[in-house]
């Protein structure tokens, strides 16, 4: 047997969700070839007195041209496909959105990582931002109102207050329209829009709450709050959470409107400029260099990745000094642990030459010293001159002649 159809048109396929005000379901337009599939919103006023009706009808009509002007500005806000009252109760047919909510994907794989919740928060303040450019506020943020599309993952803003806030409105004794309840989610909703006065801010707060939720998997009521300050405390329950991202929550949260964010695009400028890979800040490593009394000629070092070292990753860096005298000069180990690999490009550079005739010079003033010496001292033992001939000294042997090697090593000597 087939299933009655709503206005003679939708075909309900389940039910997405109840609540106070009415069903939300999902349905197929059996008027169109391919059957399309829809959210069909079936809404009842509190009151159903013939006053009450025509003003709820009037407001509805108004609402329903916003959220048809909101789906138009955006992809990312569901468009209105039809509105109709019927029966004494009134209807929406919005755009069915494939994906899972915040609140889906949390119960179904744990808790969002840091870089999952900041790309939807960066992809949703910005729709918001056309919200509130057009004075209206969203009054009902949260997980189960935000919806990560399915064919690229982008956020969806859905459900919006206003429509509900329209159903509840009543006639009070002085024939003024009121509402009889205030629009929002315990926990998720800001104090003073608990008090009937929301604000741009408070939809933030919301946001804020949702973050939070995505990435502890706790509701507002399970965190703890600071009783001096009245400062929901989250932090301990998300470990990894950035340092940056944390910071941009905490200030949307903020118990006061005044000190969270005024404008969804003060939010997203923090956001951005607080992109961070690592939670726990880096470790900045700083070298003194060694006191050097007689400090040597400086030599500059060319970056290390210019010359990358062939040799076994393993070992230590080795600085190799070529002598002109010897074909099988052996490389030197560096004394300090922080010194630098360097591979000369071409032939040897000033330090080494410098280094190496001073080593020249020293040897032959000791073969100066050693052929003076002994007629100096003949000369100290006789007062009168004396006309014996002094044997001149043996040329040392070559091969007591210490042979000029540059001596490289952390410190100068």
């Amino acid at each position: 047997m087939m299933m009655d159809l709503v206005s003679n048109r939708y075909r309900v396929v389940r039910e997405l969700g109840k609540g106070g005000f009415g069903t939300t379901s999902l349905v197929e337009d059996t008027q169109l070839p391919s059957g399309r599939r829809c959210v069909l919103k079936e809404l009842m006023p509190v009151e159903s007195s013939p006053e009450i009706y025509a003003l709820v009808q009037q407001r509805f009509e108004r609402e329903a041209a916003i959220l048809e002007e909101l789906g138009n500005l955006t992809l990312q806000i569901p468009s209105l496909y039809a509105y109709f009252a019927e029966n004494g109760k009134f209807y929406l047919v919005q755009e069915y959105v494939e994906g899972e909510t915040i609140a889906e994907r949390v119960q179904t794989q744990g808790v969002m990582s840091d870089a999952a919740v900041r790309e939807w928060l960066m992809g949703l303040l910005p729709v918001l931002g056309l919200v509130h450019e057009r004075k209206i506020i969203h009054r009902d943020i949260k997980p189960e109102n935000v919806i990560l599309r399915q064919r690229d993952h982008k956020p969806v803003l859905i459900d919006f207050g206003a429509v509900r806030e329209t159903m509840g409105t009543l006639i009070n004794a002085n024939g003024q329209s009121t509402q009889s309840i205030v629009i929002g989610t315990p926990g998720f909703m800001a104090s003073e829009q608990a008090a009937g006065r929301p604000v741009f801010a408070s939809d933030l707060y919301s946001l804020g709450l949702t973050a939070i939720y995505a990435l502890t998997g706790k509701i507002p009521q399970e965190l703890p709050t600071d009783p001096m300050t009245g400062n929901i405390q989250w932090r301990q329950f998300a470990p990894t959470v950035s340092a940056g991202l944390a910071t941009v929550i905490d200030r949307a949260i903020m118990p006061v409107s005044r000190d969270r964010y005024q404008t969804s695009g003060q939010m997203q400028s923090e956001l951005m400029g607080s992109n961070e890979s690592n939670p726990i800040p880096g470790t900045v490593i700083s070298m003194t260099p060694a006191t050097i009394s007689n400090p040597m000629p400086v030599m500059t070092v060319p970056p290390v990745e210019q010359y990358p070292n062939t040799n076994n990753s393993n070992s230590q860096p080795t600085i190799v000094v070529a002598h002109p005298l010897s074909s099988s000069s052996q490389p030197i180990q560096p004394q300090s642990p922080h010194s630098i690999a360097v591979t000369p490009k071409q032939g040897l550079s000033d330090w080494a030459k410098a280094m190496i005739m001073g080593g020249l010079i020293g040897t032959f003033i000791l073969i100066a010293i050693v052929l003076t010496r002994p007629q100096q001292t003949t000369q100290a033992s006789n007062n009168t001159p004396t006309t014996a001939t002094t044997p001149a000294a043996p040329s040392p042997s070559p091969s007591t002649v210490p042979s000029p090697v540059a001596t490289v090593s952390g410190v100068a000597e």
